[in-house]
């Protein structure tokens, strides 16, 4: 008598233990990055707190009073923040956001979206550096236009899409005229 095959059931076990081990084993190194630069966000962290409590310590006489307070308070907040990353482990913090998101949802996704908001501002400064022609670099937005008028090159491109003597009308294809 020949041994019965073995069913996909074992190999299937197998595979849903390993993607559950490389899963894991991804988790821990994304842990253990984030734990070996959170000391770096900490730094900055207390850098813009410090720079915020500079900034209400030098305004003049004539600037509101709750302007001054909420520049204050803000530092506080930042302090507190940088505190926070560099005594707890990427996995605590992790649990702290999704507590506080769980808690608070709206004030989570203002939150991200101001976040995401500051890290698109720093990447496009960093991306605009001025070409020597007098223009933007290649990565930055004015591409020889200016307010988002299209390009020259733009220009040419669109009026090249179409054979010669015809015309794009976007209503002729919502009236089922493709010729």
């Amino acid at each position: 008598m020949q041994p019965q095959p073995q069913s996909g059931s074992g190999t299937t076990r197998e595979l849903a233990s390993d993607a559950k081990h490389m899963g894991e084993s991804a988790l821990n190194r994304v842990h253990s990055e984030i734990d070996a630069r959170k000391d770096g966000a900490a730094s900055q962290a207390r850098s813009v707190s410090s720079a915020m409590d500079r900034a209400a310590g030098n305004l003049d006489d004539g600037a509101p009073d709750w302007f001054k307070s909420a520049l204050q308070k803000g530092a506080q907040q930042v302090q507190r923040f940088a505190d926070t990353i560099e005594r707890k482990d990427s996995r605590q913090l992790f649990q702290e956001i999704s507590d506080f998101a769980r808690q608070s949802p709206g004030t989570f996704l203002v939150g991200c979206a101001a976040a995401g908001f500051a890290a698109a501002r720093i990447a496009k400064a960093g991306s605009e550096a001025p070409d020597p022609a007098g223009g933007m670099s290649s990565t930055g937005s004015a591409m020889g236009s200016s307010h988002g008028a299209p390009s020259s090159a733009g220009q040419q491109a669109y009026e090249s899409s179409y054979p010669a003597g015809q015309q794009f009308n976007p209503g002729a294809a919502t009236r089922g005229e493709f010729a």
